[in-house]
């Protein structure tokens, strides 16, 4: 899958995460796009054409689940990769509610030398779902 161009935003009030993020990630042909908190995320959906979403659930003031929630209503054909600590039934639960892509477990992701191996795979595949539908 060609990622050449293809633009996909990070949401995750941790900014080592995103700047870890970055670091790994920046020679992978994406356009990368980061936040640190959903209402950043929000103006930078207004303004940019992103593909995939991968967002952290647990942020202060406007949390992923409100995110997730405003996204499938006004952005229900970007597919979304849940980024979280958190794997308990409730946060599950929500993320099949809300029509999440994938869900990851970030610290089996933040523990990898190389993000190249465990998250691009997802978001090549979220990429082709985008493609699909769009």
């Amino acid at each position: 899958m060609e990622l050449k161009n293809k633009n996909v935003l990070f949401v995750d009030d941790e900014i080592l995460i995103l700047e870890k993020i970055k670091l790994k990630l920046d020679d992978s042909s994406l356009n990368l796009f980061f936040a640190e908190n959903g209402k950043t995320a929000l103006k930078i959906l207004e303004s940019e054409k992103i593909a995939v979403i991968v967002s952290d659930l647990n942020m202060p003031n406007f949390t992923g689940i409100e995110f997730l929630k405003i996204t499938n209503s006004k952005y229900p054909k970007i597919p979304k990769i849940i980024f979280s600590i958190y794997s308990e039934k409730r946060f599950i639960n929500t993320v099949k509610k809300e029509k999440i892509f994938y869900y990851l477990p970030k610290n089996e992701i933040i523990k990898e030398s190389d993000y190249q191996d465990k998250l691009l795979p997802f978001i090549k595949k979220a990429l082709q779902k985008y493609n699909e539908i769009n």
